[in-house]
């Protein structure tokens, strides 16, 4: 059977890089507050970590063990190798989907996200062609 042909705009990177994200809200919260666990003694951070499968110029795909829902807005920090800051993105989640299903483990989502932002700026100002590595 002959897989349809892909739809994406920019070639996909498979690559292994540490993130975390939060959802973000549609209010800003101008009231600082913290999580604490059931005993009052320790900051409960509200970032998830998860681990990136595959990137491209204008998306990405992670696996976490949180389900995120289609439309969810995620505030993303991507940490590059040697790099002494994460890279700050924002996107839409396009899909998620339960990859443990079946298995003894705790479950596994996959999700894909459409960048939005990459540090405060559209993505499409972000996306640049490299003439040495002849990639975006």
């Amino acid at each position: 059977m002959n897989n349809p042909p892909e739809k994406r705009k920019y070639e996909r990177y498979d690559t292994e890089l540490k993130l975390y994200f939060d959802l973000a809200f549609d209010v800003e919260t101008k009231v600082k507050y913290q999580l604490l666990d059931k005993d009052h003694k320790k900051t409960i951070s509200r970032k998830y970590p998860a681990l990136s499968k595959n990137v491209s110029a204008e998306g990405l795909s992670f696996v976490a063990a949180q389900s995120l829902k289609k439309g969810d807005y995620l505030n993303l920090e991507i940490y590059l190798p040697k790099a002494t800051q994460p890279v700050r993105m924002e996107g839409e989640v396009c899909w998620s989907k339960n990859v443990a299903q079946g298995k003894q483990s705790a479950d596994v989502f996959q999700t894909g996200v459409l960048l939005k932002k990459v540090n405060g700026r559209p993505v499409q100002e972000t996306i640049h062609f490299d003439k040495e590595y002849n990639v975006n």
